[in-house]
């Protein structure tokens, strides 16, 4: 299965996700924002793209070219703490009133058209208190305008299979499992 993980910065998909891959056996995409951000020199986006719009647009393209490579290695099955539809998230916060429309409209489709190749999609809201890894905001208002914007690009992207999971770390696994189970 190729199983991404969606929503705002501290929901909990990177622990989820490291948990998922060991419980299903999947290899592991981890968030290649900070891949891309040691590549740039980053240390705090949504402190250093807001005042870099052109470092952010270089920064944006390879995370989204880092998460294409990375699902394109394991074609047979992953599961991804992040997913296209995150990138466009991010680049709809931070860039798409600086970029020409045309280059939105290419980010946009490509990783609405990617989206459809995940086998699942599974969306995690803001419920756990945030926790200040100095690489993400730890704004619970920022969270909660990003997960606006997450909501909004799901039903944009439109993923052939969308689940809201919630709870505790093995309540969230239980109920991808369950999940799991209902569409094999």
């Amino acid at each position: 299965m190729r199983i991404g993980l969606c929503g705002a910065q501290g929901t909990g998909k990177s622990t989820l996700s490291k948990a998922l891959a060991k419980e299903l056996g999947l290899p592991l995409i981890e968030e290649q924002a900070r891949i891309a951000a040691k590549l740039f020199g980053i240390t705090r986006p949504s402190r250093d793209i807001k005042v870099r719009p052109e470092l952010g647009r270089l920064f944006e393209v390879q995370c989204l070219i880092l998460q294409l490579q990375s699902e394109e290695r394991y074609k047979q099955g992953f599961v991804s703490d992040r997913t296209v539809i995150d990138i466009a998230v991010y680049w709809s916060k931070w860039l798409a009133y600086t970029t020409p429309a045309v280059m939105n409209r290419f980010i946009y489709e490509l990783c609405k058209h990617r989206a459809k190749t995940y086998d699942m999609v599974l969306y995690l809201a803001p419920e756990i208190p945030l926790e200040d890894d100095e690489f993400r905001s730890t704004n619970p208002e920022y969270q909660a305008e990003l997960d606006f914007w997450v909501r909004a690009m799901l039903k944009i992207c439109n993923p052939p299979v969308l689940f809201r999971v919630t709870g505790t770390l093995e309540e969230r696994i239980s109920q991808i499992l369950s999940l799991i189970k209902y569409y094999q």
